[in-house]
């Protein structure tokens, strides 16, 4: 009998690869594949995401799945990384999910990765290694990477686009102010609660109402108030009007709650303007 048998035996085992030392001991390593990410939380500041993983066990023994790693990167650039803890009981040749939870702030997103910031989205990648552990043959890290792309949110503008007039005389003005509202982001947004002030050469302009503003992704919307007013509220800008000036100095200030159409935004936020400057009247 050939006593040498065993050891060679030992040294094929040990020279075999990590899945021949599984195979002979009868372990499977569990196979995690990532499914999808949500928005939980959605705002002009920051977006909270949950990114999920399913995690199927081979085996004909339960499997814990103990803790993960990530490192995120934006735009191939590395932005944050971390580990958590997570105890989660798989059963035999069973199957469970797991979420990772992150929140992007948009201004860190920013300062670190330059190529995001005139972009109307950003590209992530989000490499994991996740500790499960085998009874008797214990701990693994399973590799698997998420990859897609994220909205970068900003603030919409609103801009003077000029006045109208409709009809001049001794007893008022009927005119017409009209904005300029811009919506830079991937989804529609309204405008609400506005409150508006004008004046022409220094004297206040009455009666501007204005409803709430919707405005699709990406477009941009012109909105027209008109109003009347009489000698009494334009004074000496209404005459200079009527003896031919049409030159004169515009001041728009005003606010709005800004909310985006998805169903995770949250805080809203107030838009302020403060637009001046000098206009021309067309003929």
């Amino acid at each position: 009998m050939n006593k040498s048998l065993p050891i060679v035996l030992i040294l094929l085992l040990f020279a075999g690869s990590c899945s021949t030392v599984q195979q002979l001991a009868g372990y499977q390593e569990p196979d995690v594949r990532y499914t999808d990410v949500t928005i939980e939380r959605l705002s002009l500041d920051a977006i909270d995401l949950k990114f999920h993983f399913e995690i199927d066990n081979p085996n004909r023994v339960g499997v814990t799945l103990e803790d993960y790693a990530y490192n995120l990167l934006i735009n191939d650039h590395n932005f944050l990384s971390g580990s958590h803890r997570e105890q989660l009981e798989i059963a035999s040749q069973g199957s469970g999910t797991v979420a990772l939870p992150l929140t992007l702030s948009y201004r860190e997103v920013y300062e670190s990765v330059s190529s995001v910031v005139r972009a109307d989205s950003f590209n992530y990648t989000l490499n994991t290694e996740v500790g499960v552990n085998i009874p008797v043959y214990g701990k693994v890290m399973i590799p698997v990477t998420a990859e897609g792309t994220l909205p970068r949110l900003r603030m919409p503008e609103v801009g003077f686009s000029g006045f109208d007039v409709h009809s001049l005389s001794f007893s008022g003005v009927d005119m017409t102010l009209t904005l300029n509202v811009s919506n830079p982001n991937p989804m529609g947004m309204k405008l609400s609660d506005l409150n508006l002030a004008a004046s022409i050469n220094g004297h206040d302009l009455a009666g501007l109402n204005v409803g709430d503003i919707a405005v699709a992704s990406g477009a941009n919307l012109t909105v027209p108030i008109r109003f009347s007013m009489g000698l009494g509220g334009l004074g000496s800008s209404l005459i200079d009007m009527l003896r031919g000036n049409r030159d004169f100095t515009y001041e728009v200030t005003g606010d709005g709650l800004v909310e985006l159409d998805h169903p995770a935004f949250r805080d809203l936020k107030r838009l302020p303007f403060h637009l001046v400057g000098d206009y021309r009247i067309s003929d």
